[in-house]
């Protein structure tokens, strides 16, 4: 069926270029033009800049089929400004759930743990959402790692990507894929000691200086 209308709503500080919450939903909605989808993009941070946003924003939502959030995680939460357009899409939407047809609402959430785990509580608040604001839950794809692209992320993401477009919920199958450690737990620490002494070192910080205990 022609003349469906999703909204990709991206709720990354980075905006629409160059960041990983685009990489994960560029991916995600690789098959949605062949499946009829018309796609519109919004930057979350810059939707809630001012009322007249706001009202675009909640208007773009109510003419939406479908919604795709992608973000990372900030803190075991969500950046604050998809926070406060979470808080006004639910205001609205709850005043005339009634009278308005209920889009469909997944998310893609991606921290930098290697365990993708630790976007559970934000998936709750995701889930919780959908419900006060009257969507429909069509699940959830969680990454970890930044979301590094291994053959396996790569291979989730396409499979919910391609669930979504044909109308159907995130399998668990993709989920369960996402769901796995991107490396060895000791490999990532490791590699991460490893990156932070060369970052401190391009600062002069010196081994010493990191292992140091000045409040021991």
């Amino acid at each position: 069926m022609k003349g469906k209308r999703g909204l990709v709503l991206i709720g990354s500080p980075k905006g629409l270029e160059g960041s990983n919450s685009v990489r994960h939903a560029q991916a995600l909605t690789e098959t949605f033009d062949a499946e009829g989808w018309s796609l519109e993009w919004l930057h979350l941070h810059h939707a809630v800049e001012s009322e007249e946003a706001i009202d675009d924003l909640l208007a773009k939502v109510d003419r939406a089929d479908q919604i795709l959030f992608v973000a990372p995680l900030y803190v075991d939460s969500l950046p604050a400004p998809a926070i406060r357009a979470f808080e006004r899409i639910a205001a609205q939407r709850s005043r005339r759930s009634g009278n308005s047809k209920a889009p469909r609402f997944s998310v893609l959430l991606h921290c930098g743990f290697i365990e993708p785990k630790h976007n559970a509580t934000a998936v709750e608040i995701c889930r919780l959402f959908s419900e006060a604001a009257a969507l429909e839950w069509f699940g959830e794809l969680t990454l970890g790692g930044g979301g590094i692209p291994s053959r396996r992320v790569r291979r989730a993401v396409a499979e919910a990507g391609t669930a979504l477009a044909k109308g159907f919920p995130i399998p668990p199958e993709a989920q369960k894929w996402a769901k796995r450690p991107v490396m060895p737990r000791l490999a990532f620490i490791l590699g991460g000691n490893l990156m932070w002494r060369r970052v401190a070192k391009g600062f002069g910080i010196t081994k010493v200086d990191l292992l140091a205990q000045p409040y021991e």
